[in-house]
């Protein structure tokens, strides 16, 4: 009886969580709408293409916010708010949005293309992410929670996709900051840093080609996600044995390193 209520409690307090995802029409961040949904929330997501975004409306109608929007327009204030008035605020808001393609040649387009997205683009949603829960809780006392999606790839640089590598360590330094700000200013707002290893997507094929190993499937990645940021932990290793490789990463030589 105590474990029923106890699920019936975390239940309903899920059909009362407002969820906004960036970059939620493909991989993890669709897989997590779809779980968010499963769990009675109420979800805005964001994306460029106009086509998908209609298709998760249509899945689920009275429960699904849809925004067209580049996370490079440097328009994410504008467009939490737009998410926050439609729903009527918003507790948890995941950066998903990310690019990466491998560019042995160094093409100067892929190269800032990825800059774009994975720095300029997530720095404009994180902060004014942050803007939004500090703004509320100071008027409201309610707190939330930002979470976004680094790499196994932010511990060391890359030759065949240096752009991306980098860009994700930038993610997860700028998670970390806002973390401590949030503690100095003593804020309710939970940072969530998401450390996914490979997972079956396409993006993964894009950063690691064909050969990658350990690829957890997309509903194991994303249910690992979703608990991780509902409890709000501060980082989350996706899934939990890329924390070794983390650690090896961390500590291995160049000249080792560097023979990969």
């Amino acid at each position: 009886v105590t474990i029923l209520k106890k699920y019936i409690i975390l239940y309903m307090k899920d059909k009362n969580t407002n969820i906004l995802i960036a970059g939620g029409t493909s991989g993890i961040g669709r897989e997590l709408c779809r779980l968010y949904l499963a769990h009675g929330c109420r979800v805005a997501v964001t994306g460029r293409r106009q086509n998908l975004l209609e298709e998760i409306k249509l899945s689920a109608p009275e429960k699904v916010f849809t925004f067209r929007s580049d996370i490079t327009d440097l328009q994410s204030a504008a467009v939490i708010e737009q998410a926050s008035e439609a729903m009527g605020g918003i507790d948890i808001i995941i950066i998903c949005s990310g690019r990466g393609n491998i560019n042995a040649d160094l093409t100067p387009q892929t190269e800032t293309d990825t800059v774009k997205v994975n720095v300029l683009g997530f720095t404009d949603f994180a902060a004014a992410a942050y803007r939004y829960f500090a703004h509320r809780f100071a008027q409201t006392g309610r707190q939330g929670t930002l979470a976004g999606i680094s790499s196994i790839a932010s511990f060391r640089g890359s030759d065949l996709t240096p752009a991306y590598y980098a860009s994700k360590a930038y993610v997860s330094n700028y998670l970390e900051g806002l973390r401590k700000k949030a503690v100095k200013q003593k804020t309710a707002v939970k940072v969530c840093t998401i450390i996914p290893g490979y997972v079956d997507t396409p993006l993964a094929e894009s950063v690691g080609g064909k050969a990658v190993f350990w690829a957890a499937p997309l509903d194991k990645a994303a249910k690992q996600i979703y608990k991780a940021v509902n409890k709000g932990r501060k980082i989350t290793y996706i899934t939990k044995r890329w924390r070794l490789i983390a650690w090896l990463l961390k500590f291995v030589p160049d000249f080792i390193y560097n023979k990969v």
